[in-house]
């Protein structure tokens, strides 16, 4: 059986769907610098940080950017335990065993948390419960933001994930086939550890995984981001999964093409940029991937010293459904974490075909990520809560065919030259 472990954030997300971040009460408390505690749009902010900013208690600041209105809908978040989920629903009927190991409180908040995941086909007995609050988000959405392509800003209480470390992972959640790390800067304590926790994973034979979140914690202290107890972490690294804003501040870049570089330069497997609803940017060392010659793969000019890359388009298809009168209600909350589980997901299903490393298909992974992180955009939060084993793998498949097909156009229009 093919075993996937991974840690990080697990929270319940209260979704606003409509908080405008153009409006008067969001821009009152927007940031003036970097790491100052202010809200800023598609970041996330500490509620503590927030507070110390606008002189007053989070409840008022609630208040005033809600008008009072209640949480459009509260959902299981977090960029680990959503990617696991995600990655569980797409390996039903694979011989395979996905499990989280977090921190929840001992509060309402935890009760709907255990709810929701009752019924997901993940292994939370790894999920310890300890005194205290149950970490959560609030999200603010505003679906006009980009030119109508939505963002989000965030307002997070870490609550009990302080006190999760790494003496509460067992010798087990690292005897897995693949290990992965999602969004720990807001687990502090193994965030500061990913230097040792990510070369235990490998040198245990792991494909390690890391997917990063905003990390407000490193931003308000200034200069380039520190990814666990040194550089060294990035050499034990097989898949890095971040945003164009994290991929700058973790490589001190000024653009995604001299991020990829550092990354590599560092160790690091593969590399995977995402930019909203632009192209994604990547490359492979191939210790772990291929890249095969197919298939739709551009590549961007690269600037001075840099090493190729390769870039894919967002789903055309999901773009088209976006974009019509009858779009499903949704946003763009979880969209990098599902993206990160299409990934994990497209890595198992390789590995239990059989493929070695140095062999697995980088563009098949990235297809089923892109697919994956799109879809989440049809539904409101980052967890989709299915009506049947397999439905969610049944549509995520029909949009993963789909995009296959614009990819294989897209490398037919290049080979006549259009």
């Amino acid at each position: 059986m093919l075993t996937i472990s991974g840690t990080g954030c697990a929270l319940m997300d209260y979704l606003y769907a409509d908080v405008r971040l153009d409006s008067e009460a969001f821009l009152r408390y927007r940031s003036r610098a970097g790491g100052d505690g202010g809200l800023e749009p598609g970041k996330l902010v500490f509620v503590e940080d927030l507070e110390r900013f606008a002189g007053k208690p989070f409840a008022g600041i609630l208040e005033e950017l809600t008008g009072g209105a209640k949480p459009d809908r509260a959902n299981l978040g977090g960029p680990s335990i959503v990617a696991l989920i995600h990655a569980a629903q797409m390996l039903e009927g694979h011989n395979a065993h996905i499990r989280f190991f977090g921190a929840r409180g001992n509060d309402a908040s935890a009760d709907e948390i255990m709810n929701i995941v009752a019924r997901m086909p993940l292994d939370v007995s790894g999920y310890r419960a300890f005194e205290g609050h149950t970490p959560f988000t609030q999200v603010f959405s505003d679906p006009t933001y980009d030119q109508g392509h939505g963002e989000r800003t965030f307002v997070n209480e870490r609550g009990v994930a302080d006190l999760f470390a790494p003496e509460h992972l067992p010798d087990s959640f690292f005897d897995s086939d693949i290990v992965a790390f999602g969004g720990t800067a807001l687990v502090p304590q193994i965030h500061d550890n990913l230097t040792s926790l990510c070369k235990r994973a490998r040198a245990g034979g792991a494909v390690v995984v890391v997917n990063t979140v905003y990390d407000f914690r490193n931003e308000a202290k200034g200069g380039r981001w520190l990814l666990g107890e040194s550089d060294e972490t990035y050499g034990f690294i097989d898949v890095l999964v971040m945003d164009k804003e994290e991929a700058l501040r973790l490589s001190g870049a000024e653009n995604s093409e001299a991020a990829l570089d550092f990354f590599r330069a560092k160790g690091t497997g593969a590399a995977i940029i995402t930019d909203g609803v632009r192209d994604i940017l990547f490359y492979s060392d191939g210790s772990l991937f291929s890249v095969p010659a197919l298939s739709g793969l551009r590549f961007p000019a690269p600037g001075k010293g840099s090493l190729p890359a390769c870039s894919l388009p967002v789903s055309a298809e999901i773009r088209r459904v976006l974009a019509s009168s009858d779009k499903p209600k949704g946003d763009t909350t979880g969209c990098g974490d599902n993206f990160a589980g299409g990934l994990l997901a497209s890595i198992a299903i390789q590995l239990e075909a059989g493929q070695k490393r140095g062999s697995l298909d980088l563009v098949d992974a990235c297809s089923m990520a892109i697919v994956s992180g799109g879809f989440s955009c049809f539904y409101i939060g980052g967890t989709y809560q299915e009506a049947r084993p397999g439905e969610k793998q049944q549509e995520i498949e029909h949009y993963y065919k789909l995009y296959r097909e614009q990819l294989s156009a897209n490398a037919a229009d290049r080979a006549r030259g259009e």
